[in-house]
């Protein structure tokens, strides 16, 4: 018999245990919106509903919060392909969350999500309001997630740039009323104070003070319960989840400020401060407002703003065309793209040539020229001529997407840093209470009178927001200007693993060198008037994605067809055609041939029987002899890593400077020389073009991979640099030095901060208002140094 919902009497679905412990039985329900609805009834003691209800109600869903509604239609499977990513039951998303006022939001659901069971990772950054969350979708729905946080005090929404704007604009918007309504009333309440503070030395009368006390109370009680109210929310509901929140000792303070200074009023005895309460909401208001504002800007300044794909395409079907939603277009449809427009998906250009704007994916700024034949990707923009291309990828599976993905899995894990810092600041909480306790007692028996207010304000002075904001502010002023120069960080540690470096390891080809090789000269060892050996060594390559099969596809006329093809990276490539093996790529002998020494021999065997020799030639990137000079400047030491033979190792090698060459290495045998170099203590960045380089990218402390032609999401490295810019890796390595510093300064002026201005503060010389500013302050100066790294790096890359 199928169970029916306690609450609504729907029926409930199977396996699905949402259950409520009432009157010694167990209830069950059909959803989380049912279970919330009951929870709150009976916990208000408003359970005779159910026991005088005979019937279902006629619309059940009436009963449902109209926000615990939405939430529930983000479990829909169809809904949650726009921004869940699934694989064998374990699902990640990128959400934005609303009502994140500190560093302390951010531990607090962190905290409190890694209980719920099935929940596997949660990472919120407290500067940009973004959470990125690993869940099992058998063990937990994310409606359940979604609702726990609601419950907290915060909302949650998959995120996009729109609702981003949105959630801004709206905390812009509140923060300014409850900074207006704070400034106001402390003006008016500060007038009072003045009146009596000047009234008391001229002996005024009783019912004047008594008529200024209660109009104080009059105008700071808005300010208390509507300025102040993010205070006394987040401490609730860190209560709420058994948490000492960092808001905790300001909303306290608040509070015992104005309970004490409303006893005084209407008992006529006593110390009234209306002024000082009213003053340190405003002060701390104007600190979280500023520091809102610097954080935001952080964002906006240093962050690549997506441009928003199109929603709508001009199809070319024939000689007609038709506008279609985005959704609509698979791969081998033909699209136009005008001038001026985004570049809706991945493909390739079939008809016209324009130049593209690929900042958006690469970080390079010039327009680039593309032709029939070129592949264009998603995000980019057509800035000349109107192009016809044919689709190859939409949706997830777009290069565009591909980015966003790494990007978001780069902060799927804290640096251990972070972690450090957040272990200190939940311990701080607790020992602020004991302090403030223990100046109480202690004042109480020096001076009575003042044993409140110095109490308040040490637990005033002492919030530790900046402690906690003093990593994650640099890092995120740091990875987004990496962005910005051009270096996608995948890897969490990447930045702080940057600023240790001892030695860089390069690749050649497609790395040092441009990576556009050309034809120089074919040389035939067994004449075949039957066969073209370039066509055949063109139909090998046409299966390869490596550097070096482009300069045999610009040769190529697909007359040659091979039946399969295995590709041996480091080595070369083969297949079975006509009858016979064909094998193209190094030598499977000790051979001397009358080469070029500027040009690279590729060899190509008929069934082990070498019968042509194709010369190859690359020219050396113009930046890549200013990068390798500015390492040596850094004191950094250099190595050329190659597959290739030796003379044109040596050749790139002498004609850059780079200290060390070691030619002819296999793949692995790239990695096993990583590995000495690490045995002897060296902290080893290889970079490489991230085809035939995965293995030694894995090995290196540091692995960067070139932006080829590659897929990303192959890439086993630790960064992508998205540009052929190399002198951007040593502005991202001195970048990566002076965050480390920065995060230090930031770290030692936390401390040091609390350790002066609590003892201070526990002497009497802070009073509560100026408590309220130095707090404030603190924080500031912390965001305000970690937007220094943007600064210096502009000057850097000037």
């Amino acid at each position: 018999m199928t169970s029916r919902c306690f609450h609504c009497h729907e029926p409930v679905p199977d396996n699905l245990d949402i259950t409520l412990q009432w009157e010694q039985q167990t209830r069950e329900f059909c959803c989380y919106g049912c279970h919330s609805v009951a929870s709150a009834i009976i916990d208000n003691q408003l359970d005779s509903y159910y026991r005088f209800r005979t019937e279902a109600s006629v619309t059940p869903t009436d009963l449902i919060p109209e926000e615990l509604r939405n939430i529930q239609q983000l479990d829909n499977e169809r809904l949650q392909k726009e921004f869940v990513d699934t694989h064998e039951h374990q699902s990640k998303a990128l959400l934005g969350v609303e009502g994140i006022t500190c560093a302390a939001c951010s531990w607090l659901i962190e905290s409190s999500l890694l209980k719920m069971p099935g929940v596997l990772s949660v990472q919120v950054n407290p500067i940009t309001h973004r959470m990125n969350i690993c869940w099992d979708s058998q063990r937990q729905r994310l409606s359940q997630i979604l609702t726990r946080l609601s419950n907290m005090g915060f909302k949650a929404y998959p995120f996009r740039q729109s609702d981003f704007e949105r959630t801004v604009r709206t905390e812009d918007r509140w923060f300014l009323m409850r900074l207006g309504v704070a400034g106001l009333g402390m003006m008016q309440v500060m007038m009072f104070a003045i009146g009596l503070y000047f009234g008391e030395a001229q002996y005024i009368k009783a019912e004047y003070q008594s008529f200024l006390h209660w109009t104080s109370w009059l105008v700071a009680t808005p300010i208390v319960f509507f300025s102040g109210f993010p205070f006394f929310k987040n401490a609730w509901y860190g209560l709420k989840q058994k948490r000492l929140v960092m808001d905790f000792p300001v909303a306290l303070a608040i509070s015992l400020a104005y309970t004490s200074s409303v006893w005084a009023t209407i008992n006529a005895a006593g110390q009234v401060y209306f002024d000082s309460a009213t003053m340190f909401i405003f002060f701390l208001l104007c600190g979280r407002y500023l520091e809102h504002r610097t954080r935001l800007k952080a964002v906006t300044e240093t962050q690549t703003q997506r441009q928003l794909l199109p929603i709508a395409v001009t199809k070319i079907e024939g000689a007609q065309q038709s506008d279609h939603p985005i959704h609509d277009v698979v791969p081998g449809d033909r699209l136009l793209v005008r001038a001026g427009e985004v570049i809706p998906v991945d493909g390739i250009i079939v008809d016209g040539t324009t130049n593209i704007d690929e900042s958006l994916l690469s970080g390079e700024h010039i327009p680039l020229r593309r032709s029939i034949n070129d592949k264009v990707f998603a995000g980019s923009l057509n800035q000349s001529k109107p192009i016809h291309i044919e689709v190859t990828a939409t949706s997830d599976n777009t290069y565009f997407s591909a980015l966003d993905r790494m990007a978001s899995n780069a902060t799927q894990h804290k640096p251990k840093l972070t972690l450090l810092v957040d272990r200190i600041a939940q311990w701080f909480v607790s020992i602020l209470l004991m302090l403030v306790g223990m100046t109480y007692f202690l004042w109480s028996t020096i001076d009575p009178e003042q044993a409140f207010w110095v109490a308040l304000s040490v637990l005033v002075v002492s919030c530790p927001c900046a402690l906690s904001l003093a990593t994650p502010a640099a890092l995120t002023a740091a990875t987004n200007r990496l962005s910005q120069l051009g270096l996608l960080l995948l890897n969490a540690q990447t930045l702080n693993r940057l600023a240790d470096i001892t030695h860089i390891v390069f690749d050649k080809t497609g790395t040092l060198t441009e990576g556009k090789l050309h034809l120089e000269k074919t040389i035939i060892h067994q004449p075949d008037a039957q066969l073209d050996y370039l066509q055949i060594a063109c139909a090998l390559e046409r299966q390869s994605r490596h550097p070096i099969a482009k300069a045999f596809q610009e040769k190529d006329d697909k007359q040659v067809h091979f039946e399969s093809v295995d590709e041996q990276f480091g080595m070369g490539i083969e297949g079975q055609w006509n009858g016979s093996h064909w094998y193209l790529g190094k030598p499977k002998q000790e051979i001397s041939l009358d080469t070029d020494s500027q040009t690279m021999p590729i060899f190509l065997y008929r069934d082990q029987v070498l019968v042509a020799t194709f010369e190859l030639s690359d020219k050396i990137r113009e930046q890549a002899a200013d990068l390798v000079k500015e390492l040596h400047q850094l004191g950094l030491k250099t190595s050329l890593l190659s597959g290739d033979h030796s003379s044109h190792v040596k050749k790139v090698a002498d004609e850059l400077g780079i200290q060390h060459y070691y030619n002819n290495h296999l793949p692995q045998q790239k990695a096993e020389k990583v590995m000495q170099w690490q045995q002897q203590n060296e902290i080893v960045l290889m970079l490489g073009d991230g085809l035939n380089d995965t293995i030694v990218l894995a090995q290196a402390n540091v692995g960067i991979a070139m932006n080829t032609s590659a897929d990303l999401t192959q890439h086993k490295a630790d960064a992508v640099l998205m540009h052929q810019n190399l002198y951007s890796l040593a502005q991202s390595m001195e970048l990566a030095k002076k965050t480390h510093a920065v995060i230090k300064q930031n770290i030692v002026w936390a401390i040091s901060y609390n350790l002066c201005a609590i003892p201070i503060a526990m002497l009497g010389w802070v009073p509560p208002w100026l408590a309220a500013i130095g707090m404030t302050t603190s924080s500031l100066i912390v965001v305000l140094n970690a937007l220094r790294l943007n600064r210096s790096n502009n000057e850097t890359s000037q």
